[in-house]
C-alpha cells in the first residue's frame, strides 16, 4: 500500500491535488492500483511520514 498524489479539479473548476491510499494488484496478468481510500486535498501528514498510515492500514487489513 501506499499514498498516491493525483490531480483533481474543485467544484469551482480549480486545479487540486488530492491524496489516496492505494494497493496494487495483479488482476488478470496485469498490474491494476485499487484505491482504498480518499484521502482528501488537505491531507496534512508530511511526505516522508506517508509510510506510517499506510503500514497502519496494512495492519489493520491483515487483522
Amino acid at each position: 500500500m501506499y499514498i498516491k498524489a493525483a490531480e483533481t479539479r474543485t467544484k469551482g473548476g480549480d486545479p487540486a491535488c488530492g491524496y489516496r491510499l492505494v494497493k496494487s494488484e495483479r488482476i488478470g496478468g496485469r498490474v491494476r492500483q485499487i484505491a482504498l481510500l480518499d484521502l482528501g486535498t488537505r491531507f496534512a501528514v508530511i511526505r516522508e511520514k506517508w509510510r506510517e498510515p499506510c503500514h497502519i492500514a496494512e495492519m489493520q487489513q491483515a487483522g
